[in-house]
């Protein structure tokens, strides 16, 4: 027994060990923390779009529909107009960083946020 032990390359088990055991779970360990990290940001940051969505509504019903609803330039036109400018009032309150991270996850990210105004409308038009 004690000539088995005294002849093994005690590095080279090591690094076999490491290799083929050890090196894989700890890989598959951070892969699962690191989706788990994005994935608590990305619901973070959905939290983040639905308040900048609903102020950027509120905003612009109080600046530009409540002037115009009912009239004659309240058009289709000028519906998607205001839309456009709820999108892009919504977008700039995001950080880059959480902008992007919301376009990975969201992969139709303007239908996404076309439903995060209907909802933010619908909400507003509760209170």
């Amino acid at each position: 027994m004690n000539e088995i032990l005294k002849e093994i390359d005690w590095n080279q088990m090591i690094v076999t060990i490491w290799t083929v055991l050890l090196l894989p779970v700890i890989t598959y360990a951070g892969t699962q923390m690191g989706n788990y990290i994005k994935s608590k940001k990305v619901g973070q940051y959905t939290d983040i779009l639905y308040k900048n969505v609903a102020d950027a509504v509120k905003d612009v019903y109080e600046t530009t529909v409540k002037d115009v609803k009912g009239t004659a330039v309240w058009t289709k036109e000028k519906q998607s107009e205001v839309k456009e400018l709820a999108k892009e009032k919504a977008i700039c309150a995001l950080t880059d960083c959480a902008y992007q991270i919301l376009k990975t996850a969201n992969r139709d990210f303007d239908e996404y946020l076309d439903g995060l105004i209907g909802t933010a409308l619908y909400d507003l038009k509760q209170e």
